[in-house]
């Protein structure tokens, strides 16, 4: 009876697997199939963070006020009129003081920092000038920073944008200077669920650049009713363009008033194809092109100046081609008129 069993079920096995191979051999082999997969994107993430800090004044705080003291009058008295407060020491005193703490002034300011905590460079835009006071008693301005020693006093104010110094007058004038990003001081991270490039927690080494105000004064003596003019000082910034050509945003200009020099904001470019300075300047006389005398303009600190003495030898608006030593020699066309 078991070995009818084992011999049954040998059988139904058989029959099972030939049945089966009748069926695969009745459909025949798989010669091909398909698929389908959706594609996603994890995303985009800006890589570029423009973070800068800006000097914060405190209220009420004025730091590039100052007080002018033509005739030494405080040098003169040991300060007595102004009790328990610290002056410079006369030898190398200019005269012109600014409050730099409690009971204490320098002939320099405080320096205010701006400091660029970004992943790229930015450009920061400095703007100078003097407010006259009302009444037109204000002292005159110098010219540079050696100020009268004869004759008639005057005022030499300087504003220090990094290592240069601009002379301030009555003419606005734009200092621009670059400040370097770091994008090593960066990182992608996840924060809350997303994606994010931000400042790493170490990060350091940010660049900065100071601004300061200096100042000196003939020590002559001055009227009873003279005044000192106001400083207006403003700064912004914005993301430093990666190339650009050199370039004169107000090319024409008219000269304050006989004695005065003319000054023009100019911007030397950024990346390859940006200059270092200007290569030399010329103009149309008699149908015939000349080179101005280097004597008679000067270029420091984004300023064209062209001098009094040169502008108040011209008659008439005259045309002047700026030439930059960039690689595309770029050249600008400014135009200067005379006081009438």
């Amino acid at each position: 009876m078991l070995n009818t069993k084992k011999i049954l079920a040998a059988a139904l096995a058989v029959t099972m697997v030939f049945g089966s191979s009748i069926s695969a051999f009745a459909d025949g082999p798989v010669t091909s199939g398909n698929t389908d997969g959706a594609g996603t994107s994890e995303g985009h993430l800006e890589k570029k963070v423009i973070n800068v800090d800006l000097p914060t004044i405190a209220e009420g705080a004025t730091p590039f006020s100052y007080t002018m003291d033509p005739e030494r009058l405080i040098s003169a008295t040991s300060g007595a009129k102004h009790s328990g407060a610290t002056f410079p020491a006369a030898e190398g005193d200019t005269g012109v003081y600014f409050l730099t703490a409690a009971n204490t002034y320098a002939n320099k300011s405080n320096t205010l920092t701006v400091t660029n905590k970004s992943s790229c460079d930015v450009t920061l835009s400095v703007k100078v000038k003097t407010t006259a006071s009302a009444g037109g008693k204000d002292i005159a301005l110098a010219e540079s920073s050696t100020v009268a020693t004869t004759g008639d006093p005057n005022l030499y104010l300087g504003l220090k944008v990094g290592d240069e110094t601009t002379v301030v007058s009555a003419t606005e004038q734009t200092i621009t200077a670059n400040i370097a990003g770091i994008p090593g001081n960066f990182e992608t991270k996840v924060d809350n669920g997303a994606y994010a490039y931000a400042a790493k927690s170490d990060a350091t080494g940010w660049k900065t650049i100071d601004i300061s105000m200096e100042g000196a004064v003939s020590n002559l003596p001055i009227a009873a009713d003279a005044t000192a003019p106001t400083v207006n000082v403003t700064w912004s910034y914005a993301e430093a363009p990666t190339d650009a050509a050199p370039s004169i945003s107000s090319t024409a200009a008219t000269q304050a008033a006989a004695g005065q020099d003319v000054t023009f904001a100019v911007n030397l470019g950024a990346g390859t194809l940006a200059a270092t300075s200007i290569s030399g300047i010329t103009f149309v006389k008699n149908g015939e092109t000349r080179t101005l005398d280097a004597a008679n303009y000067t270029f420091a600190s984004g300023t064209l100046t062209f001098k009094a003495t040169h502008v108040d030898a011209l008659t008439a608006a005259r045309e002047y081609t700026v030439k930059f030593n960039d690689s595309a020699n770029t050249t600008v066309k400014v135009t200067v008129t005379p006081a009438s």
